[in-house]
């Protein structure tokens, strides 16, 4: 089956994640996946979320309110069970888009209004230390509980008092900034794979790689066709990178050597989107791939010949689109 999150905004914004068959079509009995239990916390804004077993993480990305959720599995749906960290506890989680359970075991977040990715412990879910390259290079860096990568414009308007430096690109990320100074292209997709954490810096037209351990940056991904990278997954031993700003589709065969220097993705599907967000490689092998503005999910073969529109007519923008066996 399908699970789609969506934009969760306006008075028409869906805030849960949508059910759809094998064939996709919506599922009639509990076509929304999340118990809308009274008791549970609002979630508001749902963004990036990972299935661990019986347990779902959900980033709920709304300002007032950015926190990680935990729902766990009850028959066809999931009952929400806690909130495992909010920017009240955790300040450099403001706007949170994308969230990945690393093979360490520590959770990770990438914070659109603070431009950083941060690391949660488990079990405590207490900020894990500043990563050991960044205060090795910015002893008096002021850096955030948590950050294990930092932004390239640290004074930004979510971090309120506290003030942590400028770490230059390509080690921090790039940021673009609205009329009202607030991040309109930052941070977005995340994935944890072999130690590493790939990270879609979207004003920096890049996927940037970087050891988990450290902090230190291993590799970036570039290309002419690898324009504001905003969704990525893997895939077996691929990465592949959603561009919305070439409406394209990008891939990156990884070998058992670890990630250095400069790569090079291949284009798989060039520039025939319009405004792509979540995406997923399905049963058959076939990428599909949710259109926001059109509101429906198209298929294409894995060499990127269209198959036509699979998902149509979806009741909000989509964005985070995941296959589940």
């Amino acid at each position: 089956m399908w699970w789609i999150s969506y934009r969760g905004e306006s008075g028409h914004g869906v805030d849960n994640i949508g059910v759809f068959e094998d064939d996709g079509a919506p599922r009639k009995k509990h076509p929304l996946l999340l118990d809308p239990s009274p008791t549970a916390h609002p979630l508001h804004i749902a963004r990036g979320f990972a299935l661990v077993g019986d347990d779902l993480y959900i980033a709920n990305a709304w300002r007032r309110d950015s926190h990680i959720a935990r729902y766990q599995r009850h028959g066809d749906t999931f009952r929400f069970m806690e909130v495992l960290a909010k920017a009240e506890q955790v300040a450099a989680m403001v706007h949170p888009f994308d969230v990945e359970l690393g093979d360490d075991g520590r959770i990770y977040v990438s914070c659109q209004d603070t431009n950083t990715v941060l690391s949660l412990v488990p079990g405590t879910r207490k900020p894990a230390p500043v990563a050991a390259h960044l205060l090795k290079n910015y002893p008096d860096g002021g850096f955030l509980p948590g950050t294990l990568v930092a932004s390239s414009h640290g004074r930004l308007p979510e971090y309120g008092d506290l003030r942590p430096f400028d770490v230059p690109s390509p080690l921090g990320l790039k940021v673009v900034l609205d009329k009202r100074g607030r991040p309109r292209h930052s941070v977005r997709g995340i994935v944890v794979h072999k130690k590493h954490l790939y990270v879609a810096d979207e004003a920096g037209d890049a996927v940037k790689i970087f050891k988990v351990q450290t902090g230190e940056l291993m590799a970036h991904i570039t290309g002419k066709a690898l324009k504001a990278p905003v969704h990525l997954i893997m895939h077996g031993e691929t990465l592949y990178i959603g561009a919305s700003g070439s409406g394209s589709i990008l891939a990156l065969d990884l070998t058992s050597t670890p990630p250095t220097g400069k790569l090079k993705a291949r284009v798989v599907i060039d520039g025939k989107l319009d405004a792509p967000s979540g995406f997923a490689v399905g049963p058959d092998g076939d990428l599909y791939v949710a259109e926001r503005k059109k509101q429906r999910v198209r298929r294409f073969s894995s060499t990127g010949e269209k198959k036509g529109t699979f998902i149509d007519d979806l009741p909000d923008m989509p964005e985070f689109l995941v296959y589940v066996p």
